[in-house]
């Protein structure tokens, strides 16, 4: 590989404290990726895509490349997450949930690492911007750093039309839709990490929380009236699809109580009376809750029927139901069941 690389791998080792040898490797793939591996014997290594490292600038680079040993620094990589959640026993579904959290975390974290290296705000939002879109070319699209918060900034103030124009499918998987990230990253550079002036770090995390409760499941506990609508069609939902093929499991059951709490009894429900019932808490729900919620309350009742697999047909049928009379793509069922949930 070219010594350009090798330097700004270089420079990046440097500046994250890493000791461990460092191999780099490119594969052929007209798709933008790049990827870190556990350690095997000591030794750390990166694969890139040829077509990011032809179309990437030198400080895409480096924030690409800071990300990747960001997962190697944080030892992310001793959780493997794809196995956890795509093995023969699927966890239950409240620690599904948790998992998705968590990588969602880690990615954060990690783009922290790449911006550390980068130092340059502006290059790393532009390289989100090409790993999410695939495009480089600005006579198709010109990049704009401020539009591209801007969008974040709406769905922060404007519950009601959230995040207008952005590629809603991918808000709530195990990676941070892309706007989210560059907010994150802002408030990173604008904080004492970064600058001698900036805002103290507890500051940090509580503005980076408050940006990342948008993909966070947080109706379950609360008080508002759509936090109650979206929580009554989730645990009607959540009861009527573990139901739908040969009944409810023990495994299902497990993970319905851990829902459910102590104020409901699974033997007590009536899952025909539920289902029933799902009409009207679907409509209260559209009423009620914003595009981004009904998308959050679909995304998790994709993860409790993924709690037995395989996913029957039935299941798959009642989620695009539901789906479609939330007014969400029914892609997006598709995607929460079968997207991608490693780390990159």
């Amino acid at each position: 590989m070219a010594a350009g690389v090798h330097q700004k791998a270089d420079r990046c080792v440097e500046r994250l404290g890493i000791d461990s040898p460092l191999e780099l490797y490119a594969y052929a793939s007209p798709q933008f990726n790049a990827a870190c591996f556990k350690p095997e014997e000591g030794r750390v290594f990166i694969m890139f895509s040829s077509s990011l490292l032809e179309a990437f600038s030198d400080s895409e680079l480096l924030f690409v490349m800071g990300h990747e040993l960001g997962h190697h620094v944080y030892d992310h990589h001793k959780i493997p997450i794809g196995y956890v959640l795509r093995g023969r026993q699927p966890p239950p579904a409240d620690l599904a949930l948790d998992l998705f959290a968590w990588s969602r975390y880690a990615e954060i974290s990690a783009d922290r690492a790449g911006a550390f290296c980068a130092q340059d705000l502006e290059s790393v939002a532009r390289a989100l911007f090409k790993l999410a879109s695939g495009i480089t070319d600005e006579r198709v699209v010109r990049f704009e750093l401020h539009e591209f918060l801007a969008q974040v900034d709406d769905m922060l103030a404007y519950d009601d039309k959230p995040g207008q124009g952005a590629p809603k499918q991918d808000w709530f998987s195990t990676h941070p839709f892309s706007p989210l990230r560059v907010k994150a990253l802002k408030l990173f550079h604008e904080s004492d990490l970064m600058a001698a002036t900036g805002i103290d770090k507890s500051t940090l995390e509580d503005q980076v929380h408050q940006v990342m409760s948008l993909m966070e499941p947080d109706y379950l506990q609360g008080k508002t009236d759509s936090s109650r609508a979206m929580r009554d069609l989730f645990l009607a939902a959540a009861v009527v699809i573990a139901n739908t093929y040969e009944g409810i499991s023990k495994k299902e059951r497990d993970t319905l109580k851990r829902y459910l709490g102590e104020a409901y009894s699974l033997d007590t429900l009536d899952s025909d009376r539920l289902k029933e019932d799902l009409p009207r808490r679907t409509a209260e729900v559209k009423i009620r809750a914003s595009h981004t919620q009904r998308m959050q309350v679909l995304r998790d009742l994709c993860v409790v029927a993924a709690t037995e697999q395989p996913i029957s047909d039935a299941e798959r049928d009642l989620l695009n139901h539901i789906a479609s009379e939330l007014e969400v793509p029914v892609g997006f069922v598709v995607q929460c069941l079968e997207s991608d949930i490693e780390l990159d």
